[in-house]
């Protein structure tokens, strides 16, 4: 038997960029698409799409340029990746949450009785390894914004099943909106 003697290696931005050269791996960076975009709402495009053979899964990459609050919910959870590994300098990323699943805060909105308190406001550092991977689950109501600032809109990225159905959650009545202290 022949023993190949491998020397464990720090990973370096060097050996990725050589790995991802002999198409063995793919780092995690936005699309030139999502990028560049400067559309009012921001952009979005796909990183990959499992086969279904293997199970519906997608990972997309989001740019968002508004700061409007348009909420929404999922059948299913998603996976969020905020990381930013190519030194862009970003505005910062906001997600607005109900503090309620959308069932909850649909019969207060019919009852007329949504409140400021029913949300929060998280502002999301890109790279702070204690915040910046999380699951969103499923039926919880949101909205990634781009807060005000210098630097170009947020980027940031979201494992998905593949046919996962974007449900609108309309605040006929409510508009929200995020402020500075």
């Amino acid at each position: 038997m022949k023993i190949l003697k491998l020397v464990p290696q720090k990973a370096t931005p060097r050996i990725l960029a050589y790995l991802e050269k002999k198409k063995l791996i793919r780092t995690l960076k936005p699309p030139r698409a999502v990028a560049v975009s400067q559309a009012k709402n921001g952009a979005m495009d796909t990183i990959y799409c499992s086969n279904p053979r293997w199970g519906a899964h997608k990972l997309i990459c989001v740019k968002k340029n508004s700061p409007e609050i348009s909420l929404n919910f999922h059948p299913e959870n998603e996976e969020f990746i905020i990381i930013n590994n190519n030194g862009t300098s970003y505005r910062p990323l906001c997600i607005v949450m109900g503090l309620l699943k959308q069932k909850e805060l649909l019969k207060k909105l019919r009852e007329d009785k949504l409140n400021k308190d029913d949300f929060i406001a998280v502002v999301f550092e890109h790279n702070d390894h204690k915040t910046c991977i999380f699951t969103m689950l499923s039926d919880t109501v949101h909205c990634e914004i781009a807060l005000p600032g210098k630097g170009q809109g947020p980027v940031f990225f979201v494992a998905e099943p593949s046919r996962l159905k974007l449900n609108r959650f309309k605040t006929r009545g409510y508009k929200l909106e995020a402020i500075k202290r």
